[in-house]
C-alpha cells in the first residue's frame, strides 16, 4: 500500500449533475482558489448547501487528485507517481491499485457506490465549474487531466442511469440529433473546420459521420458537452478515444464504468492523455 505524507498537498473535487444528470443544483460557484505547496491548488466549490473542496497537486514526478465532501469525508483520492509509473486509487477509504487486475471488479463496484452517494451527487456540475471558470488545461497538468476525466464520468453516469429505464442502452446514450450537438465542434469537424486542432487532436472530414458516431473520442459527454480544456479543443483524441473503445463492448464493463477505466490505459499501460 502507498500513502502519501501530511505535508503532500492533494486535489479535492466537486460536481453538481447537469440538467439530464439529474437534481440540478442552481448557484454553483467557485468559493475559493488558494495556491498550495508544489504548484498546487486548493479549490472550494458550493453548490446549493453543499461544499467541496478540490486539493490539486503538481510536484514534479507526482500529481494528486483528492475529493473532500461534507464534514471532512475524504471521497476519493488518486495518487500518481511518474518515475515508477504506478497509480493507487483511494475510493471511500479503500486502496486500489491500477495495475491489479484482481481487484478491478471490486474496484469498479465502489466505485458505482460513489457515483450514486448523495454526497457526490453533484460532483459533474461543480467539475464543470471549475472547468468552465478557472480553465485549468489539462494537457499540462496530470491532476487537471484526472479531475476533468472523473467529472466527465460521472455526468455520463447520471444521463445513462436516467435514459436507463425509458429506452435501449447503447455505448454512451446520444440520438444523433443535431440539436443535441455542442456548438463548439462543429468549428473542428467538417470539409472545412473553423479552427485547427491541437496536442495530437484530429477532426473528422464529415459532421454527419461524427454525430452517428456519437462523437467517439471527443472529450465529453457524447456531442451534446465539450470539455475544451481537457485537450484544448473538440477535436478527437487518443485518450478519449481510447475509453470509448473500453466502452464499446457495454457502458456497464470494468473497464468502462470504473475509475481505472477511466484514467489509466490498460493497452499502453499509461494514464490516459491527449
Amino acid at each position: 500500500m502507498v500513502t502519501c505524507s501530511g505535508s503532500v498537498a492533494v486535489l479535492c473535487f466537486t460536481f453538481i449533475t447537469v440538467t439530464l444528470a439529474g437534481p440540478s443544483y442552481e448557484g454553483c460557484k467557485v468559493l475559493e482558489v488558494s495556491p498550495t505547496a508544489a504548484a498546487g491548488k486548493l479549490i472550494r466549490v458550493g453548490c446549493g448547501d453543499q461544499t467541496v473542496i478540490v486539493d490539486l497537486l503538481e510536484g514534479g514526478s507526482y500529481s494528486s487528485v483528492k475529493i473532500i465532501g461534507e464534514n471532512r469525508r475524504s471521497l476519493l483520492t488518486v495518487d500518481y507517481f511518474k518515475d515508477s509509473n504506478d497509480m493507487f486509487i483511494v475510493i471511500d477509504g479503500e486502496q486500489f491499485d491500477v495495475k491489479d487486475e484482481e481487484t478491478k471488479g471490486k474496484e469498479a463496484a465502489k466505485f458505482r457506490q460513489l457515483l450514486e452517494d448523495p454526497d457526490f451527487e453533484f460532483f459533474p456540475e461543480a467539475v464543470r465549474i471549475i472547468h468552465d471558470e478557472l480553465q485549468l488545461k489539462g494537457w499540462e497538468s496530470p491532476a487537471a487531466m484526472f479531475l476533468y476525466r472523473i467529472g466527465i464520468a460521472a455526468e455520463n453516469y447520471h444521463v445513462q442511469m436516467k435514459k436507463r429505464s425509458s429506452m435501449s442502452l447503447k455505448k454512451r446514450l446520444f440520438f444523433g440529433d443535431r440539436d443535441s450537438v455542442d456548438p463548439k465542434t462543429y468549428d473542428y469537424h467538417g470539409p472545412n473546420p473553423k479552427k485547427k486542432c491541437t496536442y495530437n487532436g484530429w477532426s473528422d472530414p464529415s459532421m454527419d459521420h461524427l454525430i452517428e458516431d456519437e462523437c467517439h473520442g471527443v472529450c465529453g459527454q457524447v456531442c451534446s458537452s465539450c470539455w475544451m480544456w481537457v485537450c484544448g479543443d473538440c477535436c478527437i483524441h487518443t485518450g478519449c478515444k481510447r475509453h470509448d473503445e473500453f466502452c464499446s463492448d457495454g457502458y456497464w464493463t470494468n473497464d468502462c464504468l470504473s475509475c481505472r477505466g477511466v484514467l489509466w490505459d490498460t493497452i499502453t499501460d499509461v494514464p490516459l492523455d491527449c
